[in-house]
């Protein structure tokens, strides 16, 4: 079992990377094997001109590091979507991997890899309504659903400070148990994968 976190926050060691650094210790314990990688490290490019037909389309920006990370992604059992909220939404670094996958999802070889996994999202904001949460988890449910996921939970935490959510017990179990909590879920519901 592996388990990959896409960090969409530019800042290293801040609130989503110290939440989903958790998420994968959890994970780890349970005895899965873990990878991260940094969005704004990679030159990921927006969406291109694709076509009407989504099983045949073809991605026209496939020279930037999109394509390589895209392989990581499809030999995870569980991903991690790990973004605060900007905007009303995710940040821009994960909806630009989000996007792109779209030229992918559906079109052989790669459809039948996205079958079944499992997804996970940790998101941050500096708004005190935890509903603020929603504005991440609500579109990750239907993004989970659109790639014929499951959806395993959520961890949201209300921190704005850098690195603060360090010094937030609860949050970091809960952020923990959650990454524990995946892969026993998909021990439990597994069925073999192609990849």
């Amino acid at each position: 079992m592996k388990v990959l976190a896409l960090i969409g926050s530019p800042r290293k060691q801040g609130n989503c990377d110290i939440l989903a650094d958790q998420v994968l210790r959890g994970a780890q314990e349970a005895g899965a094997k873990i990878e991260k990688a940094h969005l704004d490290d990679l030159c990921i490019r927006p969406l291109g001109e694709v076509g009407d037909v989504v099983s045949a389309r073809t991605d026209p920006r496939d020279d930037d590091d999109f394509p390589p990370l895209l392989e990581r992604f499809l030999e995870a059992d569980v991903v991690v979507f790990a973004s605060p909220v900007y905007w009303q939404g995710v940040s821009a670094q994960t909806k630009c991997f989000i996007d792109r996958l779209s030229s992918y999802f559906r079109r052989p070889p790669y459809a039948e890899r996205f079958d079944g996994k499992g997804y996970l999202v940790v998101c941050t904001f500096g708004r005190r309504e935890e509903k603020t949460g929603e504005w991440v988890t609500r579109p990750m449910r239907v993004t989970a659903e659109v790639l014929r996921g499951r959806y395993l939970g959520e961890c949201c935490v209300s921190v704005y400070e850098k690195g603060r959510v360090a010094q937030m017990p609860e949050a970091l179990r809960r952020a923990f148990d959650l990454g524990r909590g995946a892969v026993s879920q998909m021990r439990a519901h597994r069925q073999p994968r192609r990849t």
